[in-house]
Parts: structure tokens; C-alpha cells; sequence
């Protein structure tokens, strides 16, 4: 058990340390405590297990997300309008991009770069992207700061000058136009389209049946979520050795096989044998024939017309 508390103040809700004097059933006042017993910190960093989450998963998003911001904006004509409608009667002018797609996916690679660059020992500003970059180019761009960055995250994290600084530019939300735009604020304006489903199989912390399953993209590892209030149990695919992965892993469909020509309807093993529909039905009910969803094995219906010819002769 660690005996060091994240750094970011977090608390438990609903606890209290004797002293406090905003909580408890006799307390009036206006101010009421929601909790003020600290959250341990994570094993080895400052930050307790759901915000180093946080953190790491914003990271782990970021190139994803920042090809999701070139794709749907053309770097070449991104222009600042303030949302002001530009009126022309001229076919050729390109719709205005908004310039904010463009500024954020830039401060995220500056910052991401200059990141990795000090982690890697490297004396130099962090790069935005080049004029022009594509979604494809950026997403390479990004996916390796951020991989040097994930590679060193539990040494910046447990620096404290470091992870308030990294957490800054990375899980800060600024507000509706930033001056510098951080991966939170640009993940909230324009989330990326995950398709999340339910596990099969309960939380490993409260036991109940509320794991959500956020698939990953591009080689991000999938995430798993108890959605349970009182439970803030989280984990990705890579943890622990790659246990979740098998124990939230999907079910295999049903295998589909392709239909035989030999599993025959009923209407159709009549014809084959040339007898009605009725009669056919009648060797089911004596047991000499039977059907497999519906169906007849060719096979199984000419060996009992067979017998029955015989009975006849």
C-alpha cells in the first residue's frame, strides 16, 4: 500500500477524517464537505490510479485523435471567420475551415513533441506539424511522440515539477477557445466515435455485471470501466500481463456454415422420394427419420423410402 497521496488533491467521496467540520448529520451550514479523505497514490507515481488513467489514456488517444482532426478539415485552407457566414456568388471558393481544427491538432503535436524530447534527452522546442500534413502523416507524427512519452510515463509521474506540468498540457480543460489548445479540450469538442458494449463478465472489484468495453483503434489497447457508482474500478488491455483481455474478450459468433444441398425441406425430400409431404411426416413420428432443424438428410430419406419399398414387395 502506498503512503503517498496523488498529488492532484483527490479525495473520497462520502469519507471524512474526524476533525472535519463540514460533515456529518448534525452539520447546517452552507459549505458541506462532499470528502476529505486523500486518495492513496498509485504504486511508484504521484497520481492516484484514476488519474494516472486519465492521463495515459488521453495520451494514448492522441494520435487517433489528431488524425481524426485532419480528416475532417483541409490544412491547406483553414481560415479563422468567427463562425461569421461568408456570402459569394462564385462556385470556386472553398466553405472556410474553421481554424480551430487546425490550431488544436498544432498544439497537441507541439506539445507532445516537446515531451518526447525531453524524455529523450533531446535539447530542442517541441514541432507542430508541417504545412499541409494529412491525416495518415499526422497520426504517424503523434503516435510516435506519444509511444516515447507512454514508454516514460511512470518516471514523469513520479517527478512532481513534471506530471503537473505534463498533466497541464495534456487532462486541463481550457475553456471553450484556449489559447493553446490541450488533448482534453480538443477530445470533448470533437470526441472520437468509439463503439463501447457491455461486458460479458463482471467487475473484478464490486462483482457486479457493469463493465463497459471501450475498444481500441490503431493499436490502442482496449479500455474496461465499472460503471457502477460506487465502484471506480478501470483497466486496459495491456495491464497485468494482458489478463483483462482474455477476461473481458467478446464471445466468438456462432460459426456459420454453408449450406449443403443435401439437407433437404420437407416439400423437397417428398419429391425426392416421390411421396407426399404427409407421408414423409409420418416417418418422423414413427421414428425411422430425423430432421435436423427442419431439414432431412438426403442420404436418411432415400435409405427409408428404400426400406419402406421393401416392406411393400
Amino acid at each position: 500500500m502506498s503512503d503517498r497521496y496523488c498529488i492532484r488533491g483527490c479525495t473520497v467521496r462520502g469519507d471524512h477524517y474526524a476533525a472535519c467540520a463540514h460533515s456529518g448529520p448534525d452539520y447546517k451550514g452552507d459549505t458541506p464537505c462532499p470528502g476529505c479523505v486523500q486518495v492513496e497514490a498509485r504504486d511508484g507515481v504521484l497520481l492516484c490510479e484514476r488519474c494516472y488513467r486519465r492521463l495515459r489514456r488521453h495520451i494514448e488517444d492522441a494520435a487517433d485523435l489528431v488524425g481524426h482532426l485532419r480528416s475532417i478539415a483541409d490544412p491547406t485552407k483553414a481560415a479563422a471567420y468567427d463562425r461569421v457566414r461568408v456570402q459569394s456568388s462564385s462556385i470556386e471558393i472553398p466553405a472556410p475551415v474553421a481554424a480551430d481544427l487546425i490550431d488544436a491538432s498544432n498544439d497537441i503535436t507541439t506539445t507532445l513533441n516537446m515531451w518526447a524530447n525531453h524524455v529523450a534527452g533531446e535539447d530542442r522546442p517541441g514541432a507542430g506539424l508541417s504545412a499541409g500534413a494529412m491525416a495518415d502523416e499526422a497520426h504517424a507524427v503523434v503516435q510516435l511522440a506519444a509511444d516515447v512519452i507512454l514508454e516514460d510515463l511512470d518516471v514523469l509521474a513520479n517527478d512532481s515539477h513534471q506530471i503537473e506540468a505534463l498533466w497541464e498540457g495534456v487532462c486541463t480543460p481550457n475553456g471553450d477557445a484556449p489559447e493553446v489548445w490541450s488533448i482534453a479540450d480538443a477530445s470533448m469538442r470533437w470526441p472520437l466515435e468509439d463503439e463501447p458494449r457491455w461486458a460479458q463478465a463482471a467487475c473484478p472489484k464490486c462483482d457486479l455485471m457493469a463493465v463497459r468495453v471501450q475498444p481500441g483503434r490503431n493499436g490502442r489497447p482496449s479500455r474496461y470501466r465499472c460503471t457502477t457508482s460506487d465502484c471506480d474500478w478501470e483497466a486496459n488491455s495491456k495491464d497485468d500481463g494482458g489478463l483483462w483481455a482474455s477476461v473481458f474478450a467478446e464471445s466468438a459468433p456462432p460459426e456459420v456454415r454453408p449450406h449443403d444441398s443435401r439437407w433437404l425441406t420437407l416439400v423437397d425430400a417428398a419429391r425426392l422420394v416421390q411421396r407426399t409431404p404427409g407421408t414423409v411426416r409420418n416417418w418422423v413420428t414413427q421414428e425411422l427419420l430425423e430432421p435436423q432443424l427442419g431439414r432431412y438428410w438426403q442420404d436418411n430419406v432415400l435409405a427409408v423410402a428404400a426400406r419402406k419399398r421393401g416392406d411393400t414387395a
